[in-house]
Parts: structure tokens; C-alpha cells; sequence
């Protein structure tokens, strides 16, 4: 795997998993606006918004689970990689 791969992979599941999380936020917010009401101590001022909140919290903790993810994966296959034996011999000369 070179080193574009690997990070593609990883910048590609970071922002996967953000629209993912994104529209569970999002989901949520609208569907239970109460728990994100509850969750925050200013969450009963009129100026709060549970759909921004969840959004953006969804966002943020899918792209950061995303990019957790993504490094795992790389770091897995890159390991598998180097345990493969080699297609040819290497010279040491």
C-alpha cells in the first residue's frame, strides 16, 4: 500500500462517517429535540437549537471516530502486508 492510498483511505472514512453522523445528529435532533435540550445546561434558552447542536456534534464525533477508524484499518493492512513473504528475493549487495 503507498502512502496516498493509506491516507485516501483514512481522509475517506473521516468524512464518511461525519455525513453518517451528520444525519444521525440530525435524525435525533428532530425526532427527540428534548435530549439535547436536557444534555446541555443552556439548553432551555429560547437563542438554542437541538438541530445545529446535533449536527454539529454529529459531525464532529463521526469524523473523529472516522479518522480512528480509517487509521486502524490502514495500520491492519499495512501489517498483514508486511508479513506476506516476498515475490522475490532481495539482493544485499
Amino acid at each position: 500500500m503507498t502512502v496516498f492510498r493509506g491516507f485516501a483511505i483514512i481522509v475517506a472514512s473521516g468524512i464518511g462517517f461525519a455525513v453518517a453522523g451528520g444525519l444521525i445528529g440530525y435524525s435525533l435532533a428532530l425526532a427527540v429535540p428534548s435530549y439535547f435540550r436536557n444534555v446541555f445546561r443552556d439548553g432551555h434558552s429560547p437563542l438554542f437549537k437541538p438541530v445545529e447542536v446535533g449536527i454539529g456534534l454529529g459531525v464532529s464525533q463521526g469524523f473523529i471516530a472516522g479518522l480512528i477508524v480509517g487509521s486502524v484499518v490502514v495500520l491492519a493492512v499495512a501489517l498483514a502486508g508486511s508479513r506476506l513473504p516476498r515475490k522475490e528475493p532481495v539482493d544485499l549487495i
